[in-house]
């Protein structure tokens, strides 16, 4: 809306000049010196102009943050996705050194797990208001009957992070980055048991479909280790399958009972945080831990050359990206969604596959591609095809 005042020539009066969205409109007032040269009327007339464009200036602010949250989680998870398998692998095989003593995987795992813990705790902190945040209360909440629900998935995750170095140590890192979304199965089957989720029929043909391409990617595998037995960057690829194998039920069913707990309603005045969960988790993971390296040969080693033997660079990276992973699952779901998660997941496997090439020289041959491009695409399919619930049934998923 644009007022607009006739110069003193003409005439005493002055016209003004409505414009908006429904077309133009032309009224003249007597006596225009009055009116014109009220600033308050102007001000009024053009105050909605102004806060519709502070209001755009917001909104645009706030999508391109967003825009820059987002693709900060995507990238990050792509790069520790890869990151952490290419560190483990180069660890286990051509980074261990006749000079250099190895390190003990299940220290590792438990120095990821302390790490995790710090970490979770420092957020609840920083997430409180000042005074808000008593340190004795969350620790004290790590020894209730709330955190004992949590002993079977803590097991279940200590498991399969000791089942990743099994795995890597007798696979190459595009054959694991492949059978690893095999837990995209096992997450589906144990949500479809435990929580009741609905599976849409496109998600039921992506699961065969990825079950396919795994089992033509295990073939590939048996193939180049027949014709070629002499490699030595491989191991067993027998027992590197069964490791993942395992790995994918324990995550898959961990997955879904830890969903389940959180879903619960505790029985304590105030709901627990997702990183106080964590950080119990965390503290049984560690009591767990410790467990196998004082009653296994693991002791031994400790008692010769010390807990953090063989620690280098790589393994400090390596804890350092296993206790991150579930704090960048989260932020990928609270700024971008499952669907781009997928997305990122199939990225990472391309670029751990290009990376693997490059740096340990590992071969694929065509019934890996195959298989591989199978899985991606069973990936994409079942994130980009959810149930489409109505009524009752969308409100029962909801609860």
């Amino acid at each position: 809306r644009c007022t607009y005042k006739q110069g003193p020539s003409l005439s005493s009066s002055s016209t003004t000049i409505n414009m908006d969205n429904k077309g133009v409109g032309l009224a003249s007032r007597a006596g225009g010196g009055d009116i014109n040269n009220n600033n308050t009327a102007v001000d009024e007339e053009m105050a909605p102009l102004n806060i519709n464009t502070a209001e755009k200036m917001t909104t645009y602010s706030s999508f391109r943050s967003l825009w820059s949250a987002k693709n900060a989680s995507l990238f990050s998870l792509v790069l520790q996705q890869s990151g952490l398998v290419l560190m483990i692998r180069y660890s286990r095989t051509i980074g261990v050194g006749a000079d250099l003593i190895p390190y003990i995987p299940s220290v590792v795992v438990v120095s990821a797990e302390v790490l995790k813990f710090v970490l979770n705790w420092t957020l609840e902190i920083v997430k409180q208001p000042d005074g808000a945040t008593d340190s004795t209360e969350i620790l004290k909440s790590m020894v209730t009957m709330e955190s004992l629900k949590l002993l079977v998935p803590a097991l279940l995750y200590l498991t399969q992070n000791n089942l990743l170095f099994v795995a890597l140590k007798n696979l190459s890192v595009p054959v694991y980055q492949v059978l690893n979304q095999g837990k995209l199965f096992t997450t589906a089957f144990f949500s479809r048991l435990l929580l009741d989720k609905k599976i849409s029929y496109c998600q039921y043909f992506s699961l065969m479909m990825l079950a396919t391409g795994v089992v033509i990617v295990q073939q590939s595998v048996n193939k180049d280790h027949q014709n070629d037995s002499s490699t030595t960057n491989e191991g067993n690829p027998m027992v590197g399958f069964l490791a993942v194998l395992v790995s994918c039920f324990t995550s898959g069913f961990a997955t879904v009972y830890f969903e389940k707990v959180l879903k619960q309603k505790t029985t304590a005045q105030k709901q627990l945080s997702v990183y106080v969960r964590n950080m119990q988790l965390a503290f049984w993971s560690i009591l767990f831990g410790a467990v196998p390296i004082i009653m296994s040969d693991d002791w031994e080693k400790v008692q010769k050359d010390g807990l953090f033997q063989g620690y280098t660079w790589v393994v400090f990276t390596i804890i350092v990206f296993q206790a991150i992973t579930g704090l960048l699952v989260g932020f990928v779901m609270k700024y971008a969604d499952a669907v781009l998660k997928g997305f990122a997941t199939s990225v990472a496997v391309v670029l751990a596959t290009i990376l693997s090439i490059v740096i340990f020289h590992d071969n694929v041959n065509m019934l890996f591609l195959v298989g591989s491009a199978l899985v991606i695409l069973a990936v994409r399919t079942y994130t980009n095809n959810p149930p489409v619930v109505s009524g009752g049934e969308a409100k029962s998923d909801a609860k």
